[in-house]
C-alpha cells in the first residue's frame, strides 16, 4: 500500500543478494509498455504513500480504537457503569434527573437507552453558549433505577469522544470531514496501485504469494509489505468506501438514487406536531409505549425529545435481525400533543437503495457481523501501520545501500 519502491535493489556488499535482479533494457531498445506502466504506477504509489501514509495510519488506528469505544469508555470511566440493578424509573424522571445538571438549558435533545444491564441512560444536551453554527454537546449519564445523574461530560473532552473527533474530522471541524473523505479516495488509489504492482505475470503467482525467508533484509521487508497489503486489501477497501460515505452521505445517497429510490431524511423532512394551545404534551414514557405498540417486537434504542412547540417525539428502535446492533433503523415519529403516529419507518420496507445505505455504517465498524466482524475491522485498522513501517524501512535500507555504493 505505502512503499517507496517495490523492486528490491542489490544491497551493499556482504548482504545476501535478492533472488531476482531486474536488468535494464539493452541500449537503444525502448522499455516494454508493461515496464513503463509499472514505473508510472510505482511513482503514483510512492507519492500517495508519502503524502497520505501518516494520515492513513492515524485514521486507521483511531478507527480500531472506536470499534470497542463503549467498552473502553466504561473501563476508563467506571462511574459510567451502575453498581446496583433495579426497576427503571419512568423516562420523564430520567429526563428530569438529567436536567438537574443543567437546569437553565433546554430539555435534553436525545436520550440514549442502556445497551446492557449495568449501562446508564445518556442524555444529550446542546450547550446554549455555543455560537451558531457551532454545536457543543454535553452528555449526562443517569442511573436508570434512581434517575440520579452520575456524570456530565462535554463531547470531545473525554478520551473516546476525542478519538472519535480525531477519526472523523482530524479535530478540524467541517473542513476536516471533507479532508478525511478525500483521504479515503487516496487510500483507494493506494490500494489499487499496490495491487497493480503486485499482480504477477503468468506463471509467477506462487512467487508473488511467497515470503522469502532466505532473501535479503530489503527483500524480507518487501515481501512482508506486499503480503500484508494483499491480505488487508479487501477490508481496507471496504473501510475506505464506507468511510467516504460517512463523510459525504448526501453525495453517496444522490448517486444511489440513480439506481433505487432513497427517501429524504434531513431535519426539514421530519414530521411536525399539530400545535394545540393549552393542551399538555404527552410524557416520554407514553411516546415509548406508542412506539412499542407500533412495532411490538422492537427494542427502543434512543428517543428524540421535542425542543419546540411544533417538534415531534422520534423513537429509534431495533427489530430482530436488523443490521445495526447498537442503533437500529426502525423509527416512529409521534405528535407531542395528541400521541398520534405521524410516520413509521420500518426497515423491512426499505428500498434496495435504502438497504444498501443502511449496511454501510455497520460494515464500517464491523457490527454487521457481530463480535467477529468487530475484531476483523480492528485488525484491519492495524495493517496500514505495518505497511507504512515496512515501506519506510525499505526506503531507509535502499538509501543506505545507495550511499554505500557511491562511497565504494
Amino acid at each position: 500500500m505505502i512503499v517507496q519502491e517495490l523492486n528490491p535493489i542489490r544491497p551493499h556488499s556482504g548482504a545476501q543478494p535478492p533472488t531476482a535482479v531486474h536488468l535494464a533494457p539493452s541500449a537503444g531498445m525502448p522499455p516494454s509498455p508493461r515496464r513503463s506502466w509499472k514505473k508510472n504506477w510505482l511513482r503514483l504509489h510512492l507519492y500517495v504513500g508519502l503524502i497520505g501514509g501518516g494520515l492513513f495510519v492515524l485514521t486507521s488506528l483511531t478507527g480500531s480504537l472506536l470499534v470497542f469505544y463503549k467498552t473502553i469508555d466504561e473501563w476508563l470511566n467506571p462511574e459510567q457503569v451502575i453498581r446496583t440493578v433495579g426497576p427503571d424509573r419512568p423516562l420523564s424522571d430520567i429526563a428530569a434527573g438529567a436536567r438537574t445538571v443543567h437546569p437553565d438549558w433546554s430539555p435534553p435533545d436525545t436520550l440514549i437507552f442502556p445497551l446492557h444491564e449495568r449501562d446508564t441512560f445518556h442524555a444529550w444536551f446542546k450547550d446554549p453558549a455555543a455560537a451558531p453554527p457551532e454545536v457543543r454537546w454535553h452528555v449526562v449519564a443517569v442511573d436508570p433505577s434512581t434517575a440520579r445523574p452520575l456524570s456530565d461530560r462535554e463531547w470531545g473532552s473525554f478520551f473516546v469522544s476525542f478519538i472519535y473527533e480525531l477519526h472523523q474530522e482530524l479535530l478540524l471541524g467541517k473542513p476536516g470531514e471533507i479532508f478525511v473523505g478525500i483521504l479515503a479516495l487516496f487510500l483507494l488509489l493506494s490500494i489499487g496501485s499496490g495491487l497493480y504492482l503486485w499482480w504477477p505475470s503468468p506463471g509467477k503467482l506462487r512467487r508473488a504469494l511467497t515470503f522469502q525467508t532466505d532473501g535479503s533484509l530489503i527483500r524480507k521487508h518487501y515481501d512482508l509489505h506486499k503480503l500484508t497489503g494483499l491480505v488487508g486489501a479487501l477490508l481496507l477497501t471496504l473501510l475506505a468506501l464506507t468511510g467516504f460515505y460517512l463523510e459525504f452521505p448526501d453525495a453517496v445517497a444522490s448517486v444511489v438514487q440513480w439506481f433505487s429510490p432513497v427517501r429524504e431524511a434531513g431535519p426539514e423532512d421530519q414530521p411536525r406536531s399539530e400545535w394545540q394551545a393549552g393542551v399538555p404534551t404527552i410524557l416520554p414514557e407514553q411516546a415509548i409505549a406508542i412506539a412499542r405498540a407500533t412495532f411490538p417486537d422492537a427494542r427502543p434504542m434512543w428517543m428524540g425529545l421535542p425542543q419546540h412547540e411544533r417538534d415531534s417525539y422520534s423513537v429509534g428502535l431495533r427489530q430482530p435481525e436488523e443490521i445495526r446492533q447498537a442503533g437500529g433503523q426502525t423509527e416512529v415519529w409521534i405528535d407531542q400533543y395528541s400521541g398520534a403516529v405521524l410516520r413509521a419507518q420500518d426497515w423491512r420496507e426499505f428500498t434496495g437503495g435504502e438497504t444498501f445505505l443502511a449496511w454501510l455504517f455497520p460494515l464500517h465498524n464491523g457490527e454487521a457481523f457481530g463480535l467477529t466482524g468487530r475484531w476483523l475491522i480492528l485488525v484491519a485498522g492495524l495493517t496500514p501501520l505495518l505497511l507504512y513501517v515496512t515501506a519506510l524501512r525499505m526506503w531507509w535500507l535502499k538509501r543506505d545501500a545507495h550511499r554505500r555504493r557511491r562511497e565504494s
